[in-house]
């Protein structure tokens, strides 16, 4: 008699049943860290409960009372649970955090010898970005480029061809490979992977010019 007397007290119509999800959803425990995903989530789940409960009262033989708030708390605690599952879904790393300069304890020279390696185990991706990472690098050893870990792969680019205007188009190029494979989701081929390779190559080995050539760069 006891357990018939609680149920019969959770007895909600479907407004006062959709009215508990809402108030409870409401609460600012279940914000998301995501915000618009919950937001989707939390109508989606209203969209369900909605459902299920108008075929509920639409049925030919309606739910005895303590049964319907059976249901509504079933759903009340499944939309809980799905909202407590996406907040602690951790976050997938962005690829926009990808530096062009790298782990700063890294050298240009095992830059490079991480970018052939990955060459010849075929990952042209990983060569790409360690390879441009290597021309970075070392144009921050040689002191030709400003101790900024905000500067873009053009940047950087741009930047040594004022040293090495003769590369200035392959530098260029580079960057705009950097930033295909980094940000845009897109595959390196081998021979792009070979030809950046050589641009580190050629500028390591070259005698920078003055950067007085920049506005003839620029131009």
């Amino acid at each position: 008699m006891t357990t018939v007397a609680v149920f019969a007290a959770l007895s909600p119509d479907n407004d006062e049943a959709r009215r508990w999800l809402s108030d409870e959803l409401s609460k600012p425990r279940y914000g998301s860290s995501e915000p618009g995903f919950a937001e989707r989530m939390w109508q989606s789940i209203e969209d369900w409960f909605d459902s299920v409960l108008s075929q509920i009262s639409g049925a030919s033989t309606p739910l005895p009372g303590f049964v319907a708030a059976i249901v509504a708390i079933a759903l009340l605690a499944l939309g809980l649970y799905l909202l407590r599952f996406v907040r602690r879904t951790p976050r997938v790393a962005r690829t926009d955090t990808v530096s062009v300069f790298g782990e700063r304890d890294v050298s240009a020279d095992e830059f490079r010898r991480r970018a052939q390696a990955a060459l010849t185990r075929g990952d042209t991706d990983a060569a790409v970005l360690d390879g441009v990472r290597a021309i970075a690098r070392r144009g921050l050893e040689r002191t030709l480029l400003p101790d900024a870990p905000s500067l873009t792969a053009h940047e950087v680019a741009d930047a040594l061809a004022t040293h090495f205007p003769d590369h200035l188009d392959r530098l260029r190029s580079a960057a705009t490979t950097f930033d295909e494979v980094a940000y845009g989701g897109r595959h390196a081929t081998v021979l792009r992977a070979q030809e950046i390779l050589e641009v580190d190559e050629a500028i390591s080995s070259a005698r920078p010019r003055s950067s007085a050539h920049a506005s003839e760069i620029a131009t």
